[in-house]
């Protein structure tokens, strides 16, 4: 009798074993950002009220072991949390939304960045192009348009932003309250005093250094 119970002990615990073994299978998908579409690696996964879990690689891919009625947990650092229970599920691009951060306002007080020096280099080969005497006249005129082609990309930005773009005369002339005679006189006195420095700045720099000159110089009124 006893050997009977024993059997049936070990049977019935055998066959929950293999049931349990069949329900595991492999999960696997990949989590993308919901915008871009660009793989999110580093992702943690879980499996809920368990401590198994995994993570999403370099490409966010992820790969996991579960049954079908265990629920996967999505999380990573500014983005919504996904839940997702694998009933039924299919292998597949999981899309994670940022969320969405509410910052206090920061006032940043800059200091316009002194630029002397910088270039000095630069402008030292520029003073010292010469043409050599033996260069045939067809050399020394392709020499000249080659130093042409690289004077006009520098002053590219200068150009696009100072010269060609209407809203940065009328937007200074508006903030410091300038007529167009102030506004061209204030313009000849930054071109003398930054000539050394403004071709080689970056269109963001031009704007905040015209900015600051406008601001120093514009009369008080």
């Amino acid at each position: 009798m006893l050997n009977r119970i024993i059997f049936c002990v070990l049977f019935l615990t055998l066959l929950c074993s293999a049931t349990f073994a069949q329900r595991q299978q492999v999960f696997t998908g990949i989590l993308v950002d919901s915008a871009t579409f660009s793989p999110l690696p580093f992702v943690s996964i879980r499996i809920k009220n368990s401590m198994h879990g995994t993570a999403t690689d370099v490409q966010g891919k992820f790969s996991i072991t579960a049954t079908d009625r265990d629920t996967l947990i999505f999380s990573l650092v500014g983005y919504e949390t996904i839940i997702q229970p694998l009933w039924n599920y299919e292998s597949s691009m999981i899309r994670m939304t940022e969320k969405g951060i509410m910052l206090e306002a920061v006032t940043i007080e800059s200091t316009p960045f002194n630029y002397d020096g910088m270039f000095d280099d630069e402008n030292a080969k520029l003073a010292r192009r010469k043409l050599p005497f033996y260069l045939s006249k067809g050399k020394k005129q392709k020499r000249k348009l080659t130093w042409l082609r690289e004077d006009n990309n520098r002053a590219k930005t200068y150009v696009d932003i100072v010269i060609n773009n209407p809203d940065t005369k009328s937007g200074l002339m508006k903030k410091y309250s300038l007529s167009e005679d102030e506004y061209y006189k204030l313009l000849g006195d930054f071109n003398a005093k930054n000539y050394t420095v403004m071709y080689y700045l970056t269109a963001g720099e031009l704007i905040t250094l015209l900015n600051s000159f406008y601001e120093q110089h514009a009369p008080k009124k």
